[in-house]
């Protein structure tokens, strides 16, 4: 028996569907797969009742039944056994094996509390720091800092308020429309962007390396060249991951667009961090006049920025991971308990999952978003430390090296633990775990699917990446012709680098919204399916069998 190929705009439906109890067969040729090397040898069939086996505790392992084999075009009537789910003919409960639990302790309550003593402190900080801000101390040419005549001898000359208006509305309506019609590219020729957006990635890491020969920086530019190489064998490696990248990416899209308020979470959650970096950089600058003023020791000020610093790192990881893990209690719901009807209508037994899932990151599971966030942020602080070491002993130059080297460690070390953790919050979405049990359940996928987990990341995230970079070149192109035809805004270099790099900050902040949600989704989607597969095929079995064409190995969860 043959694969049907997947349709472009559906999820697995097709003709002549495979049973589900059936083995994994080989495709066509040209195919994404060749023979499946599943089940992996000495892995029991999933759909198959096998000899029993005692295993840890003396109890047995409970396996599903082979399913009757129906006739052609009719669909399978699998037979349960006992300890088998039901087929699905209402929604499931709000809540099922532990997922998204109702009543639930907080956990890891202490870097909670931790936290908020963190917070307070820095408010106090903020206090004095705000107070002591002397907005005219810097101001030496007049009340006017532009003296009202243009450009001022090169310097920046602010726009009337009229052009600052039409440059910020220019810029977000641009951002919108163009994240907007990029997100709808990416739910309807999923898979023709993941290939595009790898071949773009390519050539640009050949170009960044042309770039630095050009320059005569050799190091960099064979340094970009091993890149652009090891990038190019990955596709060759990788293409046969693109069909399910592909799925999952429609998958993730279709529910984006299905709960809009994971969008809403973004947005406020990246107000929220504006508003903060800007106190914080309010803070900075006037507790270091307070400083000046007072002829505070070099102690008290190293000890001061340390902490601000500190702060900073650990409430924005705070804020970053708290949407993550909203985002990815929404998905997850869906996926658990959201079930497809015969109309092909998928239906919820929740009915504001976002909130549900807000609630929780903010409540029971906030202490360990805190604690995980508590082990970024100190990495952040001790490199910033480092950087400015270096930056100190430029005449030392093996301190300096030393310095330069241990911040490259620790920016490595920084990126698993980032990519650690998105995965780490994600089981604590769904579970409500502690951090440390959620640490060891992800390292536990790791081990299993974390090759899959990174080909799949990479290629979802060359499609997003490509498409921030796209809208934040467009949208700055967009201020570079507001400035152009603008009679009122002096024309020179300075003028329009600085608002084409506004206009393109503001385009990619807003595109930057919308790829967190879909990251988040990506992500959240791969541990429910990796952990539970099942799940999906009692609620949305035509998703579960088109991802199973072109991922066998979700047949067998645990099995690389």
């Amino acid at each position: 028996m043959q694969y049907q190929k997947v349709h472009e705009s559906s999820y697995g439906q097709m003709p002549g569907q495979q049973q589900y109890g059936q083995q994994p067969y080989a495709p066509p040729p040209g195919a994404p797969y060749a023979a499946p090397p599943y089940p992996p040898q000495g892995a029991p069939n999933p759909y198959t009742q096998p000899q029993q086996q005692p295993y840890y505790g003396g109890q047995q392992q409970q396996y599903y039944a082979q399913p009757q084999q129906a006739g052609y075009g009719q669909q399978p009537q699998p037979t349960y056994s006992t300890q088998d789910y039901p087929p699905p003919p209402a929604p499931p409960t709000d809540s099922a094996d532990g997922k998204f639990p109702k009543q639930s302790k907080y956990k890891d309550l202490w870097a909670a509390i931790f936290f908020l003593v963190t917070l307070a402190g820095f408010i106090v900080t903020a206090y004095f720091g705000i107070k002591s801000i002397n907005l005219s101390s810097g101001n030496t040419n007049g009340s006017n800092p532009n003296n009202g005549s243009g450009n001022n001898g090169g310097g920046f000359t602010v726009p009337p308020p009229k052009d600052i208006g039409g440059i910020l509305a220019t810029s977000v309506g641009a951002g919108f429309v163009l994240s907007f019609v990029y997100f709808m590219m990416m739910q309807r020729f999923a898979g023709t962007l993941i290939k595009v957006t790898f071949i773009l990635s390519i050539l640009m890491t050949f170009g960044l390396a042309i770039a630095f020969f050009a320059l005569r920086q050799y190091a960099a530019a064979i340094l970009w060249l091993i890149f652009a190489l090891l990038y190019t064998w990955c596709y060759f490696g990788w293409r046969s991951r693109i069909p399910f990248a592909k799925i999952m990416l429609k998958t993730v899209t279709a529910i984006t667009a299905k709960y809009p308020a994971t969008i809403v979470v973004g947005v406020i959650g990246l107000l929220i961090q504006a508003a903060f970096s800007a106190l914080w950089i309010a803070t900075l600058a006037g507790i270091l006049q307070y400083f000046d003023s007072n002829n505070s020791s070099n102690g008290v000020r190293y000890v001061t920025v340390v902490f601000l610093l500190f702060t900073f790192y650990w409430v924005t990881q705070v804020i970053m991971n708290t949407i993550h893990v909203t985002v990815s209690g929404v998905f997850a719901t869906y996926y658990f308990l959201g079930v497809r009807d015969p109309s092909g209508t998928v239906t919820v037994a929740t009915r504001n999952p976002t909130a549900g899932s807000a609630k929780r990151a903010m409540t029971t599971s906030f202490g360990s978003i805190c604690f995980g966030s508590l082990i970024i942020a100190l990495i952040q602080t001790v490199r910033a430390l480092l950087r400015m070491a270096a930056n100190q002993n430029n005449d030392n130059l093996a301190l300096a090296f030393c310095a330069a080297c241990a911040d490259c460690l620790l920016s490595f070390i920084e990126g698993l633990v980032q990519y650690f953790n998105k995965y780490a919050f994600t089981q604590v979405a769904i579970y409500g775990k502690d951090f440390k049990t959620a640490a060891s359940d992800t390292w536990t996928l790791v081990k299993t699917r974390g090759i899959d987990a990174i080909i799949n990341d990479s290629l979802i995230s060359n499609v997003l990446s490509i498409g921030g970079l796209l809208i934040g070149l467009i949208t700055g192109f967009i201020g570079y012709l507001y400035v152009h035809f603008s009679k009122d805004i002096t024309q020179d270099t300075g003028h329009y680098i600085i608002i084409v790099l506004i206009s393109f900050f503001i385009g990619f902040s807003e595109f930057s919204i919308l790829s967190d949600v879909i990251d988040s989704g990506a992500a959240t989607t791969f541990v429910c399916l990796a952990e539970d597969p099942e799940a999906l095929r009692r609620t949305k079995p035509e998703l579960y069998e088109a991802i199973r064409q072109v991922y066998p190995q979700v047949a067998f969860p645990g099995h690389v």
